[in-house]
């Protein structure tokens, strides 16, 4: 979970840097930051909802020497805005994250991106979207 974990972080970190998502807090999913409730200003939780692994041949090749497990992983970031805002914004800013994603993929892991329709949330008091996107990635090693 550890590698898979840094890819995310990895592109997580690089969506920081873009100018589009300074208003945004991204925190982790079951970090040591908790969520205040309501929400305040616009938020940004991110977590890794499946993980899967595969063993195989480098790009489906058979080969006696190149052998390697890809993984597989689904990460989700859950936007969430004031219910009292009424989700302004949060289709707009949903719209650039999915772009942004794909921009901050240099490794080009990534596979595919997708957003919710909005829901909300009781338990927090805000609306949310969810953006979730699909990793895909190989560990080599000789056999």
């Amino acid at each position: 979970m550890t590698q898979i974990q840094q890819c995310v972080d990895r592109i997580v970190d690089r969506l920081k840097m873009n100018d589009a998502f300074s208003s945004v807090r991204f925190i982790r999913e079951y970090g040591n930051v908790s969520i205040e409730t309501p929400v305040r200003g616009l938020l940004a939780v991110v977590g890794i909802t499946n993980t899967s692994r595969k063993k195989g041949y480098i790009g489906g090749y058979l080969s006696s020497s190149v052998r390697g497990e890809t993984y597989v992983a689904t990460a989700e970031i859950r936007v969430y805005a004031p219910a009292d805002e009424n989700g302004s914004g949060l289709s707009e800013l949903v719209f650039e994250l999915m772009t942004a994603i794909e921009a901050a993929d240099a490794e080009k892991i990534v596979t595919s991106v997708s957003a919710s329709s909005i829901e909300f949330d009781p338990d927090v008091n805000a609306v949310f979207r969810k953006v979730e996107f699909k990793l895909e990635f190989c560990l080599c090693g000789e056999v």
